[in-house]
């Protein structure tokens, strides 16, 4: 729990990566595929840690990175992309949004937009599974505690 790699980031958002891509050659091996496909922007890690995983899980594979491969650079082209094809995109997703989320069972970490200027409180609705301080109650401040789940 809490792990961390510089002693600042948390691992939640870079072990997802991995743990992702080993599913999904597991599934395009199960399925007979010849390549799979991520989403990330090919500006940043998560192509490497998608794309180092694939490979070294399966040297073969192709990989389809269409933010880097494609003539797509904005999320207009995007959603452009996926209404020519009639693949749904979430009202939700239509604006940029005020931040990004990555979420999984492990971690939720937010970043950007709104979040850049550190004088901005962040909104309410990124705490979906803590308290923001203000609505902490005075019993509970400097409490510290850890959730205890089942072992299967």
């Amino acid at each position: 729990a809490n792990s961390q790699y510089e002693g600042v980031y948390l691992l939640g958002t870079s072990i997802a990566r991995p743990l992702i891509a080993k599913r999904q050659i597991e599934i395009a091996q199960e399925v007979g595929a010849d390549a799979v496909s991520h989403g990330a922007t090919g500006k940043g890690n998560d192509q490497v840690r998608f794309e180092v995983s694939y490979y070294s899980l399966k040297p073969d594979i192709k990989v389809i990175a269409p933010w880097r491969e494609w003539t797509m650079t904005s999320r207009t082209d995007m959603i452009q992309y996926a209404e020519k094809f009639g693949i749904p995109v979430p009202a939700a997703k239509r604006d940029e949004p005020p931040f990004s989320m990555d979420a999984n069972l492990l971690h939720i970490s937010y970043e950007g937009n709104a979040l850049e200027d550190p004088w901005d409180a962040p909104s309410e609705d990124m705490f979906t599974r803590s308290v923001s301080p203000e609505k902490v109650s005075s019993g509970q401040q400097g409490q510290q505690g850890q959730a205890t789940l089942p072992v299967p």
